[in-house]
């Protein structure tokens, strides 16, 4: 509610930030995370991790942890593998969590006719896989170059989390899906939508095997408000506007995304936008700047050499060094030749 007050004080803004707790959960999450990596890369020691129910903070810290350790985790397929195995397969029900389908008060799979029930199941509904893309984009934010995918890519999985356009996310189990509901046969699959999307690679990532340690307090202190996600639809403007010329390079991109896409049905126009945005386009737009010099410096060579071939054409042809020299020799030989018959005759 914060992010979509529009009366909100913006001189404020910082401390009313931090008084809704959430960079706090933040770091709590992330220091377990951190604390967990610790005692398994440093001491070599194995860790039990437990929440109350075993779906929600264990998933999250055993995940922030994983991409801490195994640079596999780290890329496309890894981080999909990540999500498949500590929240699917551990029974995360997202179903309950992100309330599919269901409003306030409705009844539904996980709902009941009885209203003090339905005020439980309520209860129950908690953004935790969304923090838990809050956590990893802090991580990505912090340290780009680790990573294979961008922050844009965790701001279009956190919007089809909810979207149910997809139905990678959807029920609360294993069974569900796979069984009940048949999901992967009747629906289209979110990580097939990501991988085909170009923009979501991040052209920074060096490929290593090594793992990503920092300091405790350096992540920590870090920690800022994924502002991508949080003030999408504020009514104050918060991300940088774009110049002209670099929105031109941002439409030419997303006719190009359009234009590839071939999963997941249509596509949306209204692209969402990072604060990463402005430093993207700027790069792509030297890398076109950079392949349009390459083909003015490549036009510019054939010119050159179909001049050279003209002139070769119209130059006549060269006598060798050698050739003259036996030609001159040649010469000498015929006047000596000559001079003699005449002396013979005058004889």
């Amino acid at each position: 509610t914060l992010c979509l007050n529009p009366s909100s004080q913006d001189v404020q803004w910082m401390s009313l930030v931090e008084s809704t707790n959430w960079l706090s959960m933040t770091r709590l999450i992330l220091s377990a995370a951190w604390q967990t990596a610790f005692y398994v890369h440093v001491h070599k020691l194995p860790v039990v991790l437990h929440c109350s129910h075993g779906w929600d903070r264990t998933s999250q810290v055993a995940g922030i942890a994983e991409l801490l350790l195994d640079p596999y985790y780290r890329t496309r397929e890894g981080f999909s593998c990540l999500v498949e195995k500590d929240f699917m397969a551990f029974g995360h029900p997202f179903h309950t969590r992100c309330a599919h389908g269901e409003g306030r008060g409705d009844s539904g799979p996980s709902a009941s006719k009885d209203s003090s029930t339905s005020s439980t199941n309520e209860g129950q509904i908690s953004p935790i896989f969304i923090q838990f893309l809050d956590c990893v984009y802090q991580l990505v934010h912090q340290y780009p170059e680790m990573f294979e995918f961008n922050t844009k890519y965790l701001l279009l999985l956190s919007e089809h989390v909810y979207s149910c356009r997809f139905g990678t996310m959807l029920c609360d189990t294993e069974r569900e899906r796979e069984v009940v509901a048949s999901i992967r046969q009747r629906t289209h699959c979110l990580w097939e939508f990501l991988d085909s999307r170009e923009d979501l690679v991040n052209p920074h990532f060096v490929s290593s095997e090594t793992k990503l340690w920092m300091s405790q307090s350096t992540l920590l202190r870090n920690v800022t408000l994924w502002i991508d996600r949080f003030c999408m639809h504020s009514p104050k403007s918060t991300l940088r506007d774009l110049p002209p010329e670099l929105e031109f390079v941002q439409k030419q991109q997303q006719r190009k995304i359009i234009s590839s896409l071939s999963n997941g049905g249509g596509y949306d126009l209204n692209e969402l936008k990072t604060k990463d945005d402005y430093a993207t386009l700027c790069l792509m737009k030297a890398y076109q700047e950079v392949e349009n010099w390459k083909q003015i410096a490549k036009e510019r060579q054939e010119e050159l050499d179909a001049l050279k071939n003209s002139d070769h054409r119209n130059t006549p042809p060269q006598v060798s060094t050698e050739t003259a020299l036996t030609v001159k020799v040649t010469n000498n030989k015929d006047e000596d030749e000559n001079i003699q018959k005449e002396q013979q005759v005058d004889g």
